[in-house]
């Protein structure tokens, strides 16, 4: 249990002794004249007297802030903390006390820890779940060197650190299956069809190209009418997460949907595509234009594909899969003619039951549907047999390292780690490929790549 903010200076299990032992030989000495149980009581009340101005001269000045370098980080990776003491501290400089930090810290950023008190702490937390985590309150703790008193003084800052969905590695063979590559999305360009815009005629007007007069419907009209082309709108996109309430949900699976849904949305975005990402009940997540910095060496252009995708990335980690499928299901809240589908969901024996997963796909041609169940088919399984032995991917590396300066020649590495613990507890069997109706289906493991999942071989007997 965390404690609350202020300050609080009591005596310690062992200054209380020494009082109490101070107060007997005091009393002992004055009735029966015993000068030595004098002596030692007077020695007893010094040493409370050097204890109380230890935590005196080290409480001045006692004053920490504490900030975030990374805000947001993949889970798995690690992410930077400073924490410094404000001011000329005394207790740095006269060292009659000995004192320590102690970060109250949530269970996915390691949970509680202690830091050595110094006038610099930066150290490193690894984050090993999806979503925002509150650092906590975090408590400086001096006691002074006879170890009589004990002061703490506790600060909530209410700093914010968040996991984000980690991004990873599609490779052509997966595209060109998804119809992502360009090839694709070429070849799923369609001629428009009901309800959707095609060339506009517009009155000519002088300096129009000649060729591009619509004579059809200048002979329709009586007067000379331009050709105004729509924009092609063949390269959008449409990634649906089922984030239906399931009565056991796993965590694990949630944060690889949501990591995959991420993956897609780089490879699309690399490839041209407008993307939207929504969710059970039709609600747009997030959504992406074409990449500005795709042609060219626009430096512009690249910073605002990556103020855009960190926002798609602060989007996805705030996903719950906790929505009612029957309310507002297939809502579609883009404009234009979607080429491509891609379905998220979990694995829970009739995969995306519910959805009705044409309804968001419009008239795409490309329709990927994958279902995913967790990677430890038996989480009792005993602790001799594979599964139990590999870690668990919602921990990747147990409890929060904190690192001194010299230390984070790691920092940015660490998902790389999590992506081989997560290689490590794979399932034996390979992911299979069969069909939903207009749908590709895919059912695979929370542990299983992109790549595995969208070239996948057709399941038996199909």
């Amino acid at each position: 249990m965390s404690p609350h903010p202020g300050t609080m200076l009591r005596p310690t299990g062992r200054g209380v002794a020494v009082l109490g032992l101070c107060a007997g030989m005091w009393v002992l000495g004055d009735l029966a004249r015993v000068t030595p149980a004098r002596q030692l009581a007077a020695a007893l009340l010094l040493m409370l007297v050097l204890g109380a101005i230890g935590i005196a001269v080290s409480s001045v000045g006692l004053r920490a802030r504490r900030y975030l370098v990374d805000d947001a980080v993949p889970v798995g990776s690690t992410a930077r903390v400073m924490l410094e003491l404000q001011g000329p501290a005394w207790i740095t400089v006269v060292p009659l006390g000995r004192g320590i930090v102690r970060e109250h810290l949530p269970e996915p950023l390691g949970g509680q820890g202690d830091l050595p008190l110094a006038a610099r702490m930066p150290h490193v937390l690894q984050v090993s779940r999806r979503g925002g985590h509150d650092l906590g309150p975090y408590s400086l703790i001096v006691r002074d060197l006879l170890g009589l008193f004990h002061l703490r003084r506790t600060v909530d800052d209410d700093l914010r650190l968040t996991g984000l969905p980690v991004i990873g590695v599609m490779e052509p063979a997966a595209e060109r299956a998804t119809g992502i590559s360009r090839e694709s999305a070429h070849r799923a360009a369609g001629s428009p069809g009901i309800g959707e815009i095609g060339p506009i005629a517009r009155p000519y007007a002088s300096g129009d190209d000649i060729r591009r007069i619509n004579w059809r419907a200048s002979a329709r009209t009586g007067q000379l009418m331009t050709r105004e082309e729509e924009p092609a709108a063949a390269q959008s996109a449409v990634i649906v997460l089922d984030t239906s309430r399931r009565e056991n949900p796993s965590a694990e699976v949630e944060d690889a949907l949501v990591s995959h849904a991420a993956t897609m949305l780089e490879a699309l975005g690399r490839n041209g595509w407008e993307v939207r990402i929504v969710d059970a009940s039709g609600d747009e997540i997030t959504r992406t234009g074409r990449r500005r910095g795709l042609a060219g060496a626009s430096p512009l252009g690249r910073e605002a594909d990556t103020v855009e995708q960190r926002a798609s990335l602060l989007a996805l980690a705030d996903v719950d899969f906790d929505d009612d499928a029957p309310g507002g299901i297939g809502r579609d809240h883009a404009a234009g003619h979607t080429a491509l589908a891609i379905a998220l969901g979990p694995d829970d024996g009739d995969p995306f039951s519910g959805l009705e997963l044409d309804r968001f796909a419009g008239r795409a041609a490309h329709r990927t549907a994958i279902a995913l169940r967790p990677a430890r088919e038996n989480p009792d399984a005993a602790p001799d047999a594979p599964e139990a032995r590999a870690p668990h991917p919602a921990r990747p590396g147990g409890p929060a390292r904190r690192l001194g300066p010299a230390d984070g020649e790691d920092f940015g590495h660490a998902h790389e780690q999590h992506a081989r613990q997560l290689a490590a507890i794979r399932d034996r069997h390979a992911p299979t490929r069969s069909r939903l109706g207009t749908w590709t289906l895919v059912r695979g493991t929370a542990a299983d790549t992109l790549t595995d999942l969208l070239t996948a071989d057709e399941e038996p007997g199909r």
